[in-house]
């Protein structure tokens, strides 16, 4: 008898990496991803699928991935309780971080307008056009399925997070490639792929990890020679190479490591086997491009930021800026 969960049980049946014999660690990989499926199987994970259930799959509808909405089917076309459950599905995936989406006519307007970063990053993008790529940190999969109209021949988002599993189950029920792929891997996980990689995106992590220059390592790790990495980070203002430690909670949050300045970054990619080294955005970051909204309905940058002087934190520290930097692995 089979006393697999049956979401676990799909999750470990998507062998996305079989056609890549002898390029991937297959062994290590498929143990690494029997660990992970037992997030699967927590009550917590319940919330997202028991909605999800109700969804029902669908062939042929449109679909466009070009502009700055993901739209996925039409308006008007699903029946009352077709429509019904779609939304108490999506609204079972709130807090929706990127976007925007749009699902049969159901407008998501996420947190951040993840177009704009989007129309930054692209005039610097190689071109993918049969490329394999990784998004790490790939959350709904937005950047992923904006790279499609460049025909990538292979993507995968990587996220230990088990939300972003079922927003990955959720696009699948209307929009099925076999080169859009999802792991419940985290960037550690990086070197079951040796030199695999044609181009890494590495966007608003780096500053959440204790330890970043390793990060960049394990990175450089699964790129091919010459591969392209688009970084992007929080940071603060400056020329010179330095980094702010934040004492305990930076913009309310615990999870913030440390701040670079720009050339800050730079030095630790130079020095994790990175090249052709670019920083092409530095600004500050604006309540227009991050915002509480009905599908983010948490805090956001309004609340982290003195309401006295937007320069600063609440904690006082300097107010975020986002560097953007494109480098090649030599």
């Amino acid at each position: 008898m089979n006393l697999t969960p049956p979401m676990t049980e799909a999750y470990l049946a998507d062998r996305y990496y079989a056609p890549y014999p002898g390029e991937v660690d297959a062994e290590r990989l498929e143990q690494r991803r029997r660990e992970q499926s037992g997030l699967l199987d927590k009550p917590s994970a319940r919330v997202f699928q028991t909605p999800l259930e109700q969804v029902k799959p669908r062939d042929g509808d449109s679909f466009d991935f070009s502009g700055d909405t993901i739209r996925l089917g039409e308006a008007g076309i699903l029946s009352a309780e077709d429509q019904s459950a779609l939304e108490a599905s999506l609204k079972s995936l709130i807090p929706w971080r990127k976007g925007p989406f749009s699902y049969y006519g159901t407008e998501i307007d996420s947190e951040w307008r993840s177009n704009l970063k989007w129309d930054r990053v692209e005039p610097w993008l190689p071109d993918l056009k049969n490329k394999k790529i990784c998004d790490v940190g790939c959350n709904n999969e937005y950047y992923m399925y904006r790279m499609l109209p460049a025909d990538p021949w292979f993507v995968l988002g990587i996220d230990p997070m088990v939300r972003y599993y079922f927003h990955h189950q959720l696009n699948k029920k209307f929009h099925r490639d076999h080169r859009i792929n999802f792991d419940l891997l985290g960037v550690d996980d990086l070197d079951l792929f040796p030199r695999f990689f044609d181009v890494v995106f590495f966007m608003g992590i780096i500053y959440h990890r204790r330890n970043p220059v390793q990060t960049l390592n394990v990175i450089n790790s699964c790129m091919k020679p010459g591969g392209t990495i688009i970084l992007e980070a929080s940071g603060i203002p400056g020329d010179e190479p330095y980094c702010l430690f934040p004492e305990g909670r930076y913009m309310k949050a615990p999870g913030y490591w440390f701040l670079p300045t720009a050339s800050a970054l730079k030095n630790m990619l130079s020095r994790s086997g990175f090249h052709k080294i670019e920083v092409f955005e530095n600004f500050k970051l604006e309540h227009e491009e991050q915002r509480q909204t009905p599908w983010a309905i948490y805090e956001s940058l309004e609340h982290f930021l003195d309401p006295d002087n937007p320069d600063k934190t609440v904690e006082g520290y300097p107010a975020p800026v986002r560097i953007y930097i494109r480098a090649e692995k030599r």
